[in-house]
């Protein structure tokens, strides 16, 4: 029996099989767009938003590791901010806010929760990362596709430019948490400033 090194994955390969085989992207209506070889990103995109890929890197203790970001259809390929309507804004996007505003929770309880939501807790629960243990893609890419499953397209409606209501509604949502939580000034530009 040959012993596979987890150190030699070849990471868009592992990216487009994890793309292909937990997420089943296809199904959810996403193609692939853009591809880099370094750092490692795959970007598909759908008729509501684009999906980010990106390689995080071989870690002795956790193995291979890879983050998941959203972005509206003007977010592009190889930087994470843009200008929009003027100003410096981020473009790609983590799920954890948005689950709060789709649940309609106030400002001040999305601040209070952070990152805490009764759809992803479960995943950071001892017995559940250890079903995972080492292979942290398919757990993060789990994670998602239990998003996914729980608030269908809504979900991806947020990100798409055909609602741009929705869109305001999510960056003054935003803006509010983050009136509460305080911001950094070292994160440039501010967290709430997204497009």
């Amino acid at each position: 029996m040959k012993i596979i090194d987890e150190r030699d994955v070849d990471p868009i390969e592992e990216m487009t099989r994890v793309a292909h085989n937990v997420l089943n992207l296809t199904s959810w209506g996403f193609k692939e767009s853009y591809r880099s070889v370094s750092p490692g990103e795959l970007i598909y995109d759908s008729e509501w938003c684009r999906l980010s890929l990106t390689w995080g890197g071989w870690d002795y203790m956790g193995g291979n590791s890879i983050s998941i970001h959203y972005g509206r259809l003007h977010a592009p390929n190889e930087k994470a901010t843009m200008v929009w309507m003027g100003e410096e804004c981020r473009c790609w996007h983590d799920f954890n806010q948005a689950l709060h505003f789709l649940d309609g929770r106030t400002p001040a309880e999305a601040a209070e929760l952070d990152y805490s939501h009764s759809i992803t807790d479960p995943f950071y629960e001892e017995s559940f990362r250890q079903k995972f243990d080492r292979r942290q893609p398919e757990w993060l890419a789990q994670m998602q596709l239990t998003i996914w499953q729980h608030y269908g397209t809504r979900f991806f409606e947020l990100f798409d430019l055909r609602h741009p209501e929705i869109w305001s509604a999510y960056r003054q949502f935003l803006k509010e948490v983050y009136d509460i939580k305080g911001r950094s000034r070292a994160i440039k530009p501010p967290a709430d400033k997204v497009c």
